[in-house]
C-alpha cells in the first residue's frame, strides 16, 4: 500500500490543451496494421459510455450524472440530460448505465441507471432537501429512471415526464453498502425488454458475508435498503430474492419483472425474484448485447446472448456469456472458473428454509449457499444432497444451481484460461499451452470489459463470429471467437497500449468505438479498407501566455490523413485577423490592452479530399500568468489510517497577479490508485471542501491517493497542485485471516514509497 511522489506542478491552458497533447501519444498505441485508432471528441468529464440513435447523434454520458448529443461533429451546448444533484457521484458510483428506447425517435424515452446521492434519497422533498448538499461514503441504492425527451428535436428531456421505474424509495432499489460495486450496464434485449446489471454492493476490501466493519450495512439496515436476511455482504449474489449480484429484466414501461423470467411472482411482480434474470456476479461493470440472438416476443424468454465483463476480486476476471435466464456465475463461492476462499465460509441463505429440518433429526432450519451451487459438470442432474441426508436431494421447487463458469478468466498477472472437463471434473487451460481447447495468447488484468461482436462491425475476412472485449487496468482490446453454441473457440491479440478503457462498443460506421477515461476520450478503431476515415489534426503552439503583444508560432503540419489523401488547412486565430490556409502559418501577434488579461481562441480545421473534417482548439492567455496553487491542509506524503474512512479538508493557498479571488474556479479530484489502475472521484468546485478517504490496505495490493487541485483563472490559464495522503506503514486489522503489517521501501527514481501487505 502506497506512498505516492510529489508530482511536479505543470502550467496548461485549460481543458482543449487536452486534445492537441493527447494526439501526439498515439504511437503508445498498438493496433492491427489495417486497422485505424483515432480520436473522435476529447474534453468530457468522466466519460463513461457512448451510443448513437437512429439519425446517427451521438450521446455520451459522464458520471457525475450528464448526458451530451454530438451532432455532425458539434456537441450541442445544452446536456440532453442533467441529473447531477440526484446522482451520487463517489468512490466507482455514479449515471453509469444508459440506454435509447429502440423506437427513441418517435417516442423521445431514455433510460439512465445511477447511484443515488443519500442526502438527495432521504431529503428529497422534505424541507431538509438543499439541493447544493451531496452526502457520499454512505449506504445508498441504485435507481432507474426514464425520461421523455421534447419532439421533434429531442435535444433536450421534459423534466417532468421523470418515472422512476426502479429505486422508486430508499427500500426497493438495489442496495449500495461500500465504495464500489453498484450500478452497471442498461442494454435493451432483442424482445424490447430492459437488462440491467447490478454489482453486488458489498465490500471489496475483504471478505464480506455480513456486518462487514468496512461497509455501511449497518445504516443500510436500518433504512430497510437490505431486509436482515439480506445481511450476508457478496453472498447476496446467491439469493434469488434479492437484486444485487445479478443481472435483471425488467418491463420498461413499469419496472416490473418480465413473466417469461425464471422465478416470475405474478402477486409480487416487482420483488427482487420476479426481476432477476441471472446471478452471482460481483462487479458487471460493462454487460453488451450480441444482435440477432434472441426473439422479438418477451414472452418466450430470449432477450439475447449477452457478454458480461464480471471485474473479479483477489485473482481473477472473468469474461461471461448469459445466453439463458437462471444462469449462476459463481460469485463469491467462485472466482473465475475456480472456488473461492468464501467457499469455505458456510454461511445459511435466511431465504431458503431446510424442507428437511425438524430440530431433532436434522438441526439445520436453513440450507447453506454452499448446499445450492456446486462446481459445473457435463450433465446437471441430482448433484444437490440435502445437508441433513445425504440421499435425499434438494426438491427442484428450490432454485439450485450449477456454477456457469466463464468463457475465458484471467490473472492478477499474465495468465489466461479455458474450461472444460476430465470425465465430470471440471479443469482449466491454460490458452497459451499445446492442446488448450482455446488456443490464444497468455495475459492478464484487473477489471474486463465487454463490448461488440461482428454484426455490429464492419471487418475484413478472418474475423467471422468474433467479439471484442477489453481490460480497463490492462489497456487492452482483445479478439475472442465463439461457435454457434456460445463456446469460446480461440482469442487474438488485437488492441494494446489503449489506456484506462471503460467502455467499449461500436458506431454507425462499423468501427469499434472505446473510451480511455483517463484522458477523457471518445476514440475509435476502423478497418481502414472499409470505411474513410476523417484526418488526425495535431495542432502545437510555441507560447500559451505572456505579455502582448504576445507572439506565438502554430504547427500544423503533424496531422495526417489515414487514407494518405492531400489534405487542407484553416487556422482561425480568433482575434477578428485575417484566417491562415498555412499547415504552419508565419508568427501570429496577439495584442490586447495594456494590463488586461484576455482570451483568445484559435481554431484549426483539417479537411480531407473526401470532405471529412476534423477540429482542434487551442488557447492563447495575454497579458497573464497562471496562478500560484499550493495545497495546505496536510503534508505531501501525509499518511491516512487503514480500516476505516477518513476526512481530509482540502484547502489552499491560491494568488493570482491578475485575477480576484472571484475570478478563478477551482476543481479537486480525489483519484484512488489500485495497482495498475485508478478511481477517480468527482470534481468539486469549492475553494475549500474535504474529501473522504476509505483505508484500503492490508491485502497485498498497492493502493495510494492523490488529491489534485486545479486553479483556473478568468483568461484561461490553470495550475495545478498535487498532494497525496498514504497509507499508515502498520495496522492491525484482520480483513478475517491474520493481522497485517505494512513495510516500506523508497523509489527514488519515482519519489516515492511503495508499501506492500503482508498477511
Amino acid at each position: 500500500m502506497p506512498l505516492i511522489s510529489l508530482h511536479k506542478a505543470h502550467v496548461a491552458l485549460a481543458v482543449f490543451a487536452l486534445q492537441f497533447c493527447c494526439a501526439n501519444r498515439l504511437s503508445a498505441q498498438s493496433v492491427p496494421s489495417d486497422f485505424n485508432d483515432a480520436l473522435v471528441m476529447g474534453g468530457w468529464s468522466g466519460p463513461v459510455g457512448v451510443t448513437w440513435d437512429a439519425n446517427e447523434r451521438m450521446y455520451v454520458w459522464e458520471k457525475r450524472g450528464r448526458v451530451w448529443i454530438v451532432e455532425n461533429g458539434v456537441r450541442l451546448a445544452a446536456p440532453l440530460l442533467n441529473i447531477d444533484q440526484e446522482v451520487g457521484n463517489w468512490g466507482d458510483h455514479g449515471m453509469l448505465g444508459f440506454a435509447l428506447d429502440p423506437n427513441f425517435t418517435s417516442n423521445g424515452y431514455v433510460y439512465v441507471m445511477y447511484a443515488v446521492d443519500r442526502h438527495h434519497l432521504v431529503y428529497f422533498g422534505t424541507g431538509s432537501y438543499d439541493p447544493f448538499v451531496t452526502d457520499g461514503n454512505a449506504a445508498a441504492i441504485v435507481r432507474i429512471t426514464r425520461y421523455t425527451a421534447i419532439a421533434p428535436a429531442h435535444n433536450t428531456v421534459d423534466v417532468n415526464s421523470r418515472l422512476v421505474i426502479f429505486g422508486e424509495t430508499i427500500q426497493t432499489g438495489a442496495a449500495i453498502t461500500f465504495n464500489t460495486h453498484g450500478a452497471g450496464s442498461l442494454v435493451f434485449g432483442e424482445d424490447g425488454t430492459l437488462l440491467a446489471s447490478m454489482g453486488e454492493g458489498a465490500s471489496a476490501v475483504g471478505a464480506d458475508v455480513g456486518s462487514s466493519s468496512d461497509s455501511y450495512y449497518a445504516q443500510a439496515l436500518a433504512d430497510g435498503i437490505i431486509r436482515p436476511e439480506e445481511n450476508v455482504g457478496a453472498l447476496r449474489a446467491q439469493m434469488v430474492n434479492s437484486h444485487s449480484g445479478k443481472v435483471l429484466r425488467l418491463d420498461p414501461a413499469t419496472g416490473n419483472g418480465v413473466p417469461s423470467n425464471p422465478w416470475y411472482d405474478a402477486s409480487a411482480p416487482r420483488a427482487p425474484r420476479s426481476r432477476v434474470w441471472a446471478l452471482g456476479l460481483r462487479n458487471p461493470y460493462r454487460m453488451r448485447l450480441q444482435p440477432g440472438t434472441g426473439s422479438t416476443d418477451p414472452s418466450l424468454g430470449q432477450p439475447g446472448t449477452l457478454y458480461i465483463g464480471d471485474v473479479g476480486w483477489s485473482t481473477w476476471e472473468e469474461l461471461n456469456v448469459c445466453y439463458e435466464g437462471g444462469m449462476n456465475f459463481g460469485w463469491p463461492l467462485y472466482e473465475g472458473m475456480e472456488a473461492s476462499s468464501y467457499a469455505t465460509m458456510i454461511s445459511e441463505n435466511k431465504d431458503v428454509p431446510n424442507p428437511l429440518y425438524d430440530g431433532i433429526n436434522c438441526t439445520l432450519p436453513y440450507l447453506r449457499f454452499q448446499d445450492l451451487l456446486v462446481q459445473d459438470k457435463p450433465t446437471h442432474s441430482n448433484d444437490h444432497p440435502n445437508p441433513c441426508n445425504a440421499s435425499v436431494q434438494i426438491p427442484n421447487s428450490i432454485p439450485k444451481f450449477f456454477h456457469a463458469r466463464p468463457a475465458i478468466d484471467w490473472k492478477h498477472g499474465n495468465q489466461s484460461r479455458c474450461g472444460g472437463f476430465v470425465g465430470n471434473t471440471a479443469v482449466t487451460y491454460d490458452l497459451d499451452v499445446g492442446g488448450s481447447p482455446v488456443p490464444g495468447p497468455r495475459f492478464g488484468g484487473y477489471a474486463p470489459m465487454a463490448g461488440p461482436s461482428t454484426s455490429e462491425l464492419v471487418l475484413p475476412a478472418g474475423y467471422e463470429n468474433s467479439s471484442f472485449h477489453g481490460d480497463y487496468a490492462a489497456g487492452f482490446i482483445r479478439r475472442f471467437v465463439f461457435n454457434a453454441s456460445n463456446d469460446p473457440v480461440s482469442v487474438h491479440d488485437f488492441a494494446s497500449g489503449l489506456g484506462a478503457v471503460n467502455f467499449i462498443g461500436a458506431d454507425p460506421d462499423g468501427c469499434i468505438v472505446y473510451i480511455k477515461y483517463n484522458s477523457t476520450e471518445v476514440r475509435r478503431i476502423c478497418y481502414t479498407l472499409a470505411v474513410n476515415l476523417p484526418p488526425v489534426a495535431v495542432a502545437t503552439q510555441s507560447v500559451l501566455y505572456g505579455p502582448g503583444p504576445l507572439s506565438v508560432n502554430f504547427t500544423g503540419s503533424g496531422s495526417s490523413d489515414p487514407e494518405n489523401g492531400t489534405m487542407s488547412y484553416l487556422w482561425n486565430f480568433g482575434d477578428g485577423t485575417p484566417n491562415s490556409t498555412a499547415a504552419d502559418p508565419p508568427a501570429h501577434v496577439f495584442s490586447a490592452p495594456a494590463g488586461v488579461p484576455t482570451l483568445y481562441t484559435v481554431t484549426f480545421t483539417v479537411t480531407d479530399n473526401q470532405g471529412h473534417s476534423t477540429m482542434r482548439t487551442l488557447l492563447v492567455s495575454v497579458n497573464n500568468t497562471p496562478p500560484n496553487v499550493a495545497i495546505t491542509s496536510f503534508a505531501n506524503n501525509a499518511q491516512y489510517p487503514v480500516g476505516t474512512d477518513t476526512t481530509f479538508q482540502l484547502t489552499a493557498s491560491v494568488t493570482d497577479l491578475e485575477h480576484t479571488p472571484a475570478q478563478l474556479s477551482y476543481a479537486w479530484v480525489t483519484t484512488l490508485h489500485h495497482n495498475t489502475h485508478e478511481h477517480p472521484g468527482p470534481t468539486v468546485t469549492s475553494a475549500a471542501s474535504s474529501t473522504v478517504l476509505s483505508g484500503e490496505g492490508c491485502d497485498g495490493n498497492t493502493y495510494f491517493y492523490d488529491v489534485t487541485l486545479t486553479v483556473t483563472d478568468a483568461a484561461g490559464l490553470e495550475q495545478d497542485g498535487y498532494q497525496e495522503p498514504v497509507a499508515t506503514l502498520h495496522c492491525d486489522r484482520t480483513h478475517g485471516h491474520h493481522p497485517c503489517e505494512q513495510r516500506c521501501w523508497p523509489r527514488t527514481a519515482q519519489r516515492e514509497l511503495r508499501c506492500h501487505g503482508l498477511l
